[in-house]
């Protein structure tokens, strides 16, 4: 007898099948099970709590070809590929200080100093529309910031920012 796990196909990705490459105009691109996709989408299913984990892999017209388990399953070379494209797609550089937060017109301006992954600091400006959805806490230190453009910003320890950042931030957090 079939187990509910034979009957069910979970589209998860063979990867026996698989080859990730970057193609022509810089394109993320798979070859998989005798398909050639010159230009593939890599959406994270679970992009707070595991990262390189449960990717969604579509193609160029946004159907679903299949979903990885695992980045850390890929060879190495393959792994650098897949990992430059999220880390491309779900930009989010660290809060370091929010220099500057203010209301207006239904809008929250943030002045933030950031780091990227690369270490490199810098000074951004933003605007975070509804707040109560865009700025969340992701765990009991950390939070996540959405601005009006779709970028992300962590603060990955509440703790580790000065007395006036968390003061600036405080309000916001439900």
């Amino acid at each position: 007898m079939e187990s509910i796990k034979d009957q069910m196909d979970l589209g998860m990705m063979d990867l026996n099948q698989a080859t990730f490459y970057v193609g022509e105009g810089g394109f993320t691109g798979l070859r998989y099970k005798g398909e050639d996709y010159k230009h593939i989408v890599l959406r994270r299913i679970m992009p707070i709590d595991q990262p390189l984990h449960y990717i969604s892999v579509a193609d160029q017209e946004n159907k679903e070809i299949c979903i990885l388990k695992a980045v850390a399953d890929l060879p190495q070379d393959q792994r650098d590929i897949v990992e430059r494209e999220l880390d491309s797609r779900y930009y989010s550089p660290e809060v370091l200080d929010l220099m500057s937060v203010k209301d207006k017109l239904g809008y929250v301006y943030m002045e933030m100093r950031l780091r990227n992954k690369q270490g490199k600091e810098y000074d951004k400006s933003c605007a975070v529309k509804d707040v109560s959805r865009n700025i969340r806490m992701l765990s009991n230190n950390s939070v996540i910031i959405f601005d009006v453009d779709g970028n992300r910003y962590v603060v990955s320890d509440l703790g580790a920012l000065n007395k006036q950042s968390l003061r600036r931030l405080d309000a916001y957090l439900f």
